[in-house]
């Protein structure tokens, strides 16, 4: 009930509409309603008026149902306008909400969720979310509306049969749904995990296409997703089914409704006490009665995936909240980026039973230069992941600060550090707008004069001067139009237009050819004059260039020291340095 009531106030931007939307749904059904009962007293007087040979005036009646019948018409039309139209403003306001929300989750949930689980939650439950006016709080509404009025008409004529027609409507209305909502309740969260397994699959049979077919287990991989296939079928064909069933089963109660209206009628026009033509008229009065709750099955049916739903996006919402209460714990504060350490004190992490990180100690001085040197699986990407906050620290302690004032890592607010921690990964995004407009993601009030310097440094100014409309030139999706190592130097200017106190590079020189290497190479001297710089890198024209190296195996410092000394004392280190 809670999150119904949150789904109800994220309806309130947008209440109007909707009450309009209700307005009109209800005056359809009751058009509907009058047009039936009145075109069945209407043709059952003219029949009984042409066998007894009298008169009737037939004006009154014919233009009552032509008035309903545009009625009808009108409000119908107007009603699919209104309430749809107000379908997609919840649902903008329903993503605008989430994106919000994901916005604000700090890097830890974000780097610890699983990508495609938040891409179901943005895809499946938001999607589900738009259904909850339209398919379930709109038929609530137009019944409890519509059935006070239905049943004060019909009790005016006949108490009785209002009792029958009121207790067919509460078991279609209150009843059936009730029992399927009790069913379907258990299943709608299988049927959402199902859902986001099976993305997950399909997402990771994709990426991992390659690395499939070289050790041909895409039959085994496709094996499974097929398996989470049948799961999820299988609960949407219960689903399914649960939907065919109540409409059987309130077909039947709408005809024993009719028939047992019938049956209350016949005896009263048999005795005179009853008019013969309202015979007619009650029991299509009762038949169409049932249109004011005919879509509640469906409602209750579609309830308890959108609670669900709501359940988890309202999951992440809290979290951001509690966050946000518990901001004031965290600091912003200021540091002399030109005497900015950064201290590792003992970090462990492991992942499950795996030790990532044993005890891993050392110190980046203000304007240092240190590299990290490892095999694949050593610890290196954990390490750096844990240095600007991404992952949760396990054991051990990170702190940034001068010689005046430090604080440690986890305890300062993403503003602050993201402000003097800057991250140069392999994968560098480049986002669908101009160079500019890029390279202010870095630095929001760089001017025209401060951005042209960041290109000239990084390297970019002969393919600069090359584009015709400067910094208004659009890159491309995924930045579609620069290369792999324009790319990296335009994560290079934005490094530079931020001029932070400690540089990250993760393989910086990885994966480009000679010339594009020597470029950006010559790009991140440029940033690594004023800044200190951690790098993780094998390449040995940059481990030359560092103060200190650090040779990492298993998790733990095997040793540490400039690179001249590290080649001179370890054949190891040697091999692992000169693989280029």
């Amino acid at each position: 009930m809670t999150n119904f009531i949150r789904l109800l106030k994220l309806c309130r931007p947008h209440y109007k509409a909707m009450l309009l939307g209700t307005f009109l749904a209800t005056l359809t059904v009751l058009a509907n309603v009058g047009l039936l009962a009145i075109s069945g007293w209407f043709l059952a007087s003219m029949a009984a008026a042409g066998i007894a040979g009298v008169q009737m005036n037939y004006f009154t009646p014919a233009g009552t149902i032509r008035f309903l019948a545009i009625v009808r018409t009108a409000s119908r039309y107007g009603e699919r306008l209104v309430t749809h139209n107000a379908t997609f403003l919840l649902l903008s306001e329903i993503r605008v909400n989430m994106f919000a929300t994901l916005s604000k989750l700090n890097n830890v949930d974000l780097a610890m969720s699983r990508s495609a689980d938040l891409v179901n939650r943005l895809q499946n439950d938001v999607d589900a979310l738009d259904k909850f006016y339209l398919n379930i709080l709109l038929p609530m509404l137009v019944a409890l509306l519509s059935i006070p009025i239905i049943m004060v008409f019909m009790a005016a004529y006949n108490a009785n049969v209002a009792l029958i027609c009121f207790t067919g409507i509460l078991l279609i209305g209150v009843v059936l749904p009730a029992l399927l909502s009790a069913k379907l309740n258990k299943n709608s969260h299988k049927e959402t995990q199902l859902s986001a397994q099976l993305r997950a699959e399909l997402s990771d049979t994709l990426t991992g296409l390659r690395e499939l077919s070289i050790y041909q287990a895409g039959g085994d991989q496709i094996s499974k997703c097929d398996d989470l296939n049948e799961q999820y079928n299988q609960q949407l064909y219960s689903r399914h089914k649960a939907l065919a069933n109540s409409d059987g089963l309130s077909l039947l109660v709408v005809q024993l409704a009719m028939l047992g209206a019938i049956v209350t009628i016949v005896p009263l026009v048999y005795s005179g006490a009853m008019v013969n033509v309202e015979l007619a008229m009650l029991s299509l009065f009762v038949l169409a009665s049932f249109e004011s709750v005919l879509l509640l099955p469906n409602a209750f049916i579609e309830l308890p995936n959108v609670l669900k739903a709501a359940e988890r996006l309202f999951t992440l919402q809290d979290k951001v909240s509690a966050q946000s209460n518990n901001h004031s714990a965290l600091i912003d504060t200021q540091f002399d980026k030109n005497n900015t350490a950064l201290t590792l004190n003992n970090i462990s992490y492991k992942y499950d039973e795996h030790n990532a990180l044993t005890d891993v100690s050392f110190m980046l001085k203000a304007q240092q230069k240190v590299a990290i040197v490892g095999r694949s699986g050593s610890g290196k990407t954990t390490l750096v992941n844990l240095l600007t906050g991404l992952w949760p620290l396990q054991q051990g302690s990170i702190t940034l600060g001068d010689q005046n004032n430090s604080q440690e890592l986890h305890s300062l607010s993403n503003d602050t550090r993201a402000s003097f921690i800057n991250i140069l990964a392999q994968q560098h995004h480049i986002f669908d707008g101009t160079l500019s407009e890029n390279l202010r993601y870095a630095a929001p009030s760089a001017t025209k004069e401060e951005m042209l310097e960041a290109i000239k440094l990084a390297q970019l100014e002969p393919w600069f001067n090359d584009l015709q409309k400067g910094l208004k030139t659009r890159l491309g999706i995924g930045g579609r139009s620069v290369s792999q190592g324009q790319s990296r130097r335009i994560a290079i200017a934005q490094a530079l237009l931020q001029n932070p106190a400690i540089l990250v590079l993760d393989e910086p020189t990885e994966g480009l050819d000679n010339q594009s290497k020597q470029t950006v190479m010559n790009a991140i001297m440029q940033v690594m004059g004023n800044a200190s710089v951690l790098t993780i890198t094998h390449d040995p024209a940059l481990l030359t260039q560092m103060n200190n190296v650090i040779w990492l195996e298993d998790g733990k410092v095997v040793a540490q020291g400039s690179h001249k000394e590290l080649s001179s004392a370890y054949p190891d280190y040697v091999a692992l340095t000169t693989r280029f």
